[in-house]
Parts: structure tokens; C-alpha cells; sequence
């Protein structure tokens, strides 16, 4: 990790923000509503979202951001929904399936949303540091390392690298 700091002139530098990149998050929002039947009649019932999201969390000790110490958290625990659902306006996707309760109807009416739930126990994609002037990214590798300049870091490495940022 010294080598890194080293050759890439970081020693003393500022990490003012880490960016962390998902590929393919599950989101299932579900959505309150009425059914109506060919017969006339109607019923109450829900529809479920199915959609894969791709994005970036942003993690910063800057007001009003996601704290850096939350990212060691969801490296460490792999559990990443809580950030998810708080940086969401940084995912787009596509919905793959909504499926309904009802099997027959004419029409469904949708009510009120009870929100989204994350499918994100998934490592990031991609991880990169800024700093004032310069930006560092680790990719992941098919053998789960992050991977920069072709050296290769656990998740341990990163989290000592972000802690040897903050002091």
C-alpha cells in the first residue's frame, strides 16, 4: 500500500470523497392499487416493480453526505441498501417484470407506492478515491480483488488504504 502511496504522489493528500459504482442492483417497489375485472367488478391488491439499477453512492465527511465510515461498513458487511436508497436519484435502470396479484384483469389502477426495497449484497463494480486533484479508481476482478495498475487489493486493503487517508 506504501508502493501506491508512493507512486502515485498521494502522501499527504486529502481524500475528499469515495465513489463506489454498482452494476445491476435489484429494486422492488411496491404499489397499492385497484383491479378491475372484464365482469365490472374490482379488488384491492398490489403490483410489484422488478427492476436492475446501476450507479454510484458517493461517500464523503463533507455535511450532508454519506459519512466515509459507512463505506467501511458496507465493504466490510457487504449490505449496501441503506446508501442505496438514500443515493438513488445516481441509479438508473430498466424494469425487468411487474408482476401482479391478479393473473386476469382489464386494468389496474395504482394508489400509493410503499416504496423500494434494495437487493444489494453485492461487492462494487468499481471504487475510486478523489482527492483535490487527482482520481484513483479500483475495478474488481473475476477473482473478487479490486484491481489498479495491475496491482490487486482485498476489500481489507482499501479499508486500510481509507483509514491511511484520514489520519
Amino acid at each position: 500500500m506504501k508502493d501506491l502511496i508512493d507512486k502515485e504522489n498521494l502522501k499527504g493528500k486529502k481524500l475528499t470523497k469515495i465513489s463506489a459504482y454498482f452494476k445491476r442492483v435489484g429494486e422492488k417497489e411496491t404499489m397499492n392499487g385497484t383491479y378491475h375485472f372484464e365482469d365490472g367488478t374490482s379488488e384491492e391488491g398490489c403490483s410489484y416493480n422488478n427492476n436492475y439499477l446501476s450507479g454510484t453512492i458517493n461517500f464523503s465527511n463533507d455535511e450532508d453526505h454519506i459519512p466515509i465510515a459507512e463505506f467501511i461498513e458496507g465493504l466490510k458487511d457487504e449490505n449496501w441498501a441503506s446508501q442505496v436508497s438514500r443515493s438513488i436519484d445516481n441509479f438508473e435502470g430498466e424494469g425487468s417484470s411487474i408482476d401482479y396479484d391478479e393473473d386476469e384483469f382489464e386494468s389496474f389502477e395504482e394508489d400509493d407506492s410503499e416504496g423500494c426495497d434494495y437487493d444489494a449484497n453485492i461487492d462494487p463494480t468499481s471504487i475510486s478515491f478523489h482527492f483535490k486533484d487527482k482520481e484513483i479508481q479500483f475495478d474488481l476482478s473475476d477473482d473478487n480483488l479490486y484491481e489498479f495498475k495491475g496491482a490487486k487489493y482485498t476489500k481489507n486493503d482499501i479499508i486500510k488504504l481509507v483509514k491511511n487517508f484520514e489520519k
